[in-house]
């Protein structure tokens, strides 16, 4: 195989599923955070998936997190970043979650977590956070393709 022949290989996208892929994700970005930041500021600090607190300007960022900001009204927005990040790590921990985009897919507090995100989004962040080319492959068209396979066999049966 030549140099030519071996660039096409690594340039096809492995196929996952999209469960696959965020554990991919989630598994870098939990690496990334520490006891003080969640993703959202990673997501902050490098730019990736929703861009974490800075897609918020100020007005919404406190409204978004009014029961934290009316209680430290003079708080800079690095400060009441801080104690968000504090927020999400304790929701976190309690519930066993990797990381905070795991508990907001479920709660949906202060955003949608995985859900706001398309297949289209979750390939781009393997790319952008792991470095790996994926393509998400849907569970449910296998399975419908199986089931239609079962069906149509069971429809031949009933014929004989």
């Amino acid at each position: 195989m030549d140099e030519k022949e071996k660039g096409a290989l690594l340039s096809i996208p492995e196929r996952l599923s999209r469960p696959a892929a965020v554990a991919r994700i989630r598994a870098t970005l939990a690496a990334l955070t520490d006891d003080e930041n969640c993703v959202c500021a990673v997501a902050t600090r490098y730019g990736v998936l929703c861009r974490g607190f800075t897609k918020l300007p100020d007005e919404d960022f406190r409204s978004r997190f009014a029961w934290i900001a009316s209680k430290r009204p003079g708080a800079t927005r690095e400060q009441l970043e801080k104690c968000v990040s504090a927020y999400h790590l304790g929701r976190q921990e309690t519930q066993g979650a990797a990381i905070c985009c795991d508990v907001e897919t479920r709660e949906h507090c202060a955003c949608d977590g995985w859900n706001q995100f398309d297949n289209a989004d979750v390939e781009r962040f393997c790319v952008e956070i792991t470095g790996s080319r994926v393509s998400i492959v849907e569970r449910t068209s296998a399975v419908s393709s199986a089931a239609r396979a079962v069906v149509a066999a069971l429809d031949e049966s009933r014929r004989l």
